[in-house]
């Protein structure tokens, strides 16, 4: 407070009085105000602390989507290349299997009775009725003239022994031959061959049987996975010599050439691969398999500029949030540092005025105390406004803290936790007293909801759960503050029992104890299941289970273990009640 005048000035030239008995001697000097602080450089650092803090969650939140993104991508090349690779495999596995059975209808009938005989003709359109896929089926006697062809009968004098899926059958053990595409004689059309060297008991070359193959059957049923989308699906031989491609050409010409590169790029421990491809000049991430017993593979792959689109499609989003954020919190700041300034502004201006009223304190004592009266009046009104702008910023502050989280994706094992908090929830509302968790019904209906979501609900008679679940529970309360901990670290060690302990459908029994010992509460979950290679060395690993386990486990001010429960493996949570 700015100190108050006197209450009788004393005019100038007038001699002051002696002081009274008891005054201090000399003159008595107004007391010193302080300045009002500037604002200015907290807010400026606090501002600079929220832009940083800003820039280093978006920042994380983009580098942990893009690695999302890219695995979502690795994971997706390497199971569509396990369904191409079962549907080459079906395919061409059938088709070995009918060319063995046209070798066995030659050896029966013989070359001499074949080209007159329809029922040998009939036989072989049996074969191709079967499967759509087949263009046609021929037989080529050892001179390289084909005898009978599902396309025509009688069938036409036509010498294919230019062909490379002939030639390739001259050598004894070639085995199933896949050759690429070539084009029909008769219907002009693309088709790929597949050949099996024919040969008499005593070895000598008998002749070739061959399946030609319609390559837009493959890019029919390629499209039909994925339409649309920027994909590519490969059939390649072990030599690098290509069978067939989609996208496919439009102009319905022949799919040649040989690109040993999709077959020696070194794959990642994920099996994938990044290649440019050497048919279009287009970066792929790829994968590719081996169809068994065919000198065969099949190879899939996406654009990296389309696994880059999404990601920065999402980092937009991120973006989006992030700079509305930001400058919503400079203009906070500025508001509170324009004030800041005004504030400081107005105290010089009342200084300067107090000075001019006191130096005319002689014949303005009455307008001096009307001029204290009103700024001290304005000073009330100033500091308040003042920790009002603070609350303000504080409460904007507080909202930014609490969105950021919610940007994260939520997925997998973060919607288990959330449904654990859930149940604990609703275990309180049931609750008559919401100060006091029934701890046992919280346990037991986690539990059952876990167990659910592992095993299904599984009450049909025969359909047994593969895993028993026991519950030994007591009747124990606690507080909130201790219920929340102790359910999610139960969420987690129970889920990862489920996952880990019974790998490729065994079974086995669970058991779960809550009891009291003394002033401590302990949680049981044993196992019978392979256990692990170190339990005891388990809360060392920086898994985010773990990392749970042990932040919710000091939360509670308690402790936990793994031991090896011979077989399987018992963790044990002891925790205060009080």
């Amino acid at each position: 407070m700015i100190a108050s005048a006197p209450d009788h000035a004393i005019p100038a030239g007038v001699p002051h009085p002696a002081p009274a008995a008891g005054d201090p001697p000399g003159d008595v000097a107004p007391a010193a105000v302080p300045l009002i602080p500037s604002a200015g450089r907290p807010v400026a650092a606090l501002l600079l602390m929220s832009l940083v803090l800003t820039l280093l969650v978006f920042a994380w939140a983009a580098w942990d989507h893009h690695r999302r993104v890219w695995d979502d991508a690795r994971d997706q090349v390497v199971d569509v290349t396990h369904v191409l690779e079962e549907h080459a495999g079906k395919i061409f596995s059938i088709h070995a299997a009918s060319l063995r059975y046209v070798e066995r209808l030659v050896d029966d009938a013989g070359w001499k009775e074949i080209a007159g005989d329809s029922r040998f003709y009939d036989r072989l359109r049996e074969i191709w009725q079967a499967s759509p896929e087949l263009e046609g089926v021929w037989v080529v006697d050892p001179t390289g003239i084909v005898r009978v062809n599902t396309m025509q009968w009688p069938t036409p004098a036509l010498d294919v022994s230019d062909r490379e899926y002939f030639r390739a059958q001259l050598k004894p053990g070639a085995g199933i031959y896949i050759g690429q595409q070539l084009r029909g004689r008769l219907s002009g059309q693309p088709f790929l061959p597949i050949s099996q060297r024919m040969q008499t008991l005593d070895g000598r070359f008998n002749g070739v049987a061959q399946l030609s193959l319609r390559p837009d059957y493959f890019i029919s049923f390629y499209r039909s996975l994925f339409a649309g989308e920027p994909k590519t699906m490969l059939l390649i031989r072990e030599d690098g010599a290509l069978l067939l491609r989609e996208p496919a050409a439009s102009d319905d010409s022949l799919q040649q050439g040989s690109y040993p590169g999709f077959i020696q790029a070194p794959a990642d421990a994920a099996g994938t691969f990044i290649l440019t491809s050497p048919i279009d000049g287009v970066q792929r991430l790829c994968a590719r398999r081996k169809v068994p017993n065919l000198p065969l593979y099949v190879v899939y792959g996406i654009t990296t500029d389309s696994i880059a689109s999404e990601w920065e499609g999402r980092a937009l989003i991120y973006a989006a949030v992030a700079v509305p954020a930001s400058l919503a919190l400079m203009l906070v700041a500025w508001i509170a540092m324009r004030r800041s300034r005004d504030l400081v502004r107005a105290d010089r201006i009342l200084r300067q005025a107090n000075t001019v009223l006191e130096a005319r304190v002689a014949d303005r004592t009455r307008h001096l105390d009307k001029a204290l009266a009103e700024r001290e009046m304005l000073l009330r009104d100033t500091h308040h406004r003042v920790k009002n702008n603070l609350q303000v910023v504080s409460s904007l502050l507080q909202l930014q803290a609490s969105m950021n989280p919610t940007l994260r994706p939520v997925l997998g094992d973060a919607l288990r936790r959330i449904q654990a908090m859930g149940i604990l929830h609703e275990q309180l509302h049931r609750a008559s007293d919401v100060d006091v968790v029934p701890l046992d019904r919280v346990i037991t209906a986690l539990a059952r909801e876990i167990d659910n979501i592992h095993q299904g609900e599984g009450t049909a008679a025969d359909e047994p759960r593969r895993v028993t679940l026991a519950l030994a529970v007591e009747p124990l309360a606690t507080d909130l503050t201790a219920s929340v901990p102790v359910t999610l670290v139960l969420n987690e060690v129970l889920s990862n029992a489920f996952k880990h302990a019974y790998p490729g459908g065994r079974g086995g029994a669970l058991s779960i104890t809550l009891r009291r010992e003394g002033a401590e509460g302990v949680l049981t979950v044993t196992d019978d299941g392979v256990g692990m290679p170190d339990a005891t060395a388990r809360a060392g690993r920086k898994s985010l289970g773990l990392l749970l386990i042990d932040a919710f486990t000091r939360q509670l001010r308690g402790s936990f273990r793994y031991e090896d429960g011979a077989p399987g493996t018992r963790f044990t949570l002891r925790f205060p009640l009080a």
